[in-house]
């Protein structure tokens, strides 16, 4: 999926769930968006044509936020500094490379101490750093439950730069031309999309300063025989602690496979050997001494850095053809939903009851009334039944396997019973806390059984009064879901 696409996709995404009273997208306009995008979609339909419906609708709802908010239209496309920071970076590697003076000053080359063995020494260290950090990585993707859903990494944060929210957002949090859902939405929006291109913008990174590393090596050879073909460099040693024999083995180990491929046999040390008695040895013409280097750096920089940044640049390709916004945590319900009302399709629905047995009357009133309120088939997933003083426990069971969780979830209460906060409004404050703690996107929903209710006080002068005071009564308990009641059956107007 294309990443401008999949912006949109996800901004939507993200702003429809902050967005529970449509104050900002309203359900008249989404379920016209969601109407005229799946007019090609098809109970058939594979994945392709589901993925152009997402598009499609979430283009449609795009282009009415940016006309009645403009200052988003800075948010919409996709933004980053790679595009900027990789040119920079190679630019910079190169000059790095040519002015290292590999080859010393005053045409004299110390083999000891040249510039391209700290070349050496720093990409074997980044190559061991670099299998610790895939290991690590493997062993933390086996272990992770992919429900972690905190702020990207340094290196994205640094690639892609701090998006900051529209000026118009930051000047007063109390503005009512800027609703408090877009506030939110969009803050969660930058959260989650860092979070699901962080993987794809490290590989790029990562390949990029691989590319950087290969031109650095490569700018310091070049730059090394460029100062050398108008120049005579001589080639010495001095050092501490290498005794001739030592350092032959040394070079021997280094050098060797370069010498090996190119032919070019590794100089005798002894003569180059400048001592406090011999201070001004002349050395030999360090030609070979450059050639065997050159090859050294060839092999084991330019060449594995080379391959390393191909293999990052393939993976994150891949990475990319593969972001899928249904992997974030509890999405999937949302693409779901959305698919059902497109389709018509039934809704998985789960139902969890409270100290009450539905009768299958009740049960089939609830599931109508749902399909009406939601606008789409419902087929109810019923659980066990909560017993009283183990409403705590049965709210973390709810939520024990997060990708199995439906788009709504009913909590079904008897509405003959008069409710209380210790034990209704325990099981509907735990219930709704678990639910966050997971950052689900289920939706919940108090459903009150009246059957019962209604039966008994039908007859009483004042039963449209006592109904309306019981249902006061479950708004007070349900707290933050007291938008969320549903009454079924619903009163009939002429009661």
């Amino acid at each position: 999926m294309r990443p401008a696409t999949l912006r949109r996709i996800l901004l939507i995404q993200t702003l429809e769930k902050a967005d529970a009273d449509s104050e900002i997208l309203p359900a008249t306009l989404r379920g016209d968006a969601t109407r005229e995008a799946a007019r090609s979609l098809t109970r058939e339909s594979g994945d392709a044509e589901k993925e152009r419906f997402f598009a499609a609708r979430a283009e449609l709802l795009v282009d009415h936020l940016v006309a009645h908010f403009p200052f988003l239209r800075s948010v919409v496309p996709p933004s980053h500094r790679l595009r900027y920071l990789v040119p920079a970076l190679l630019v910079i590697a190169i000059l790095i490379g040519w002015f290292t003076q590999a080859l010393g000053s005053e045409k004299l080359v110390n083999i000891l101490s040249f510039p391209l063995l700290g070349i050496l020494g720093w990409n074997f260290f980044i190559y061991l750093a670099e299998t610790i950090g895939g290991l690590n990585r493997r062993r933390h993707a086996a272990s992770s439950d992919g429900s972690d859903e905190s702020s990207a990494g340094f290196l994205t944060r640094f690639a892609e730069g701090a998006e900051s929210l529209p000026a118009q957002l930051g000047r007063d949090d109390s503005d009512p031309k800027v609703p408090a859902a877009l506030r939110q939405g969009l803050s969660d929006f930058q959260r989650r999309w860092r979070r699901l291109t962080e993987p794809v913008v490290t590989l790029r990174l990562h390949g990029a300063l691989h590319l950087a590393a290969a031109l650095l090596a490569i700018a310091a050879v070049v730059g090394m025989y460029a100062k050398g073909a108008a120049n005579e460099y001589r080639a010495y040693w001095e050092s501490t602690f290498f005794t001739s024999e030592s350092l032959q083995a040394l070079l021997g180990f280094i050098l060797g496979p370069a010498s090996a491929i190119s032919g070019i046999g590794i100089p005798d040390v002894t003569p180059l050997h400048r001592t406090a008695d011999l201070p001004l040895v002349a050395g030999e013409n360090a030609a070979q001494w450059i050639h065997l280097y050159a090859v050294t750096i060839g092999l084991f920089v330019v060449i594995p850095r080379l391959l390393l940044a191909t293999w990052h640049s393939f993976q994150a390709r891949r990475s990319q053809s593969a972001i899928d916004p249904r992997s974030l945590p509890g999405a999937g319900l949302y693409f779901d939903r959305l698919i059902a009302e497109a389709l018509g399709t039934a809704l998985i629905t789960g139902a969890v009851p409270y100290c009450h047995q539905l009768s299958p009357t009740a049960e089939a009133t609830l599931q109508r009334q749902l399909e009406r309120q939601l606008g789409v088939p419902v087929k109810l997933d019923w659980r066990p039944i909560v017993k009283l003083g183990s409403e705590t426990e049965a709210a973390a069971q709810l939520v024990t396997e997060p990708e199995k969780l439906p788009a709504h979830l009913v909590l079904c209460f008897d509405f003959a019973v008069t409710p209380e906060e210790e034990t209704h409004g325990d099981f509907i404050r735990s219930t709704r806390k678990a639910f966050s703690e997971i950052d689900s996107e289920t939706r919940l929903h108090v459903c009150l059984d009246a059957e019962g209710f209604d039966d008994a006080r039908r007859n009483l002068a004042d039963f449209a009064d006592r109904r309306q005071q019981r249902l006061d009564a479950w708004r007070a308990v349900a707290g933050p879901l007291r938008d969320e009641i549903t009454v079924f059956p619903a009163l009939d107007p002429a009661s």
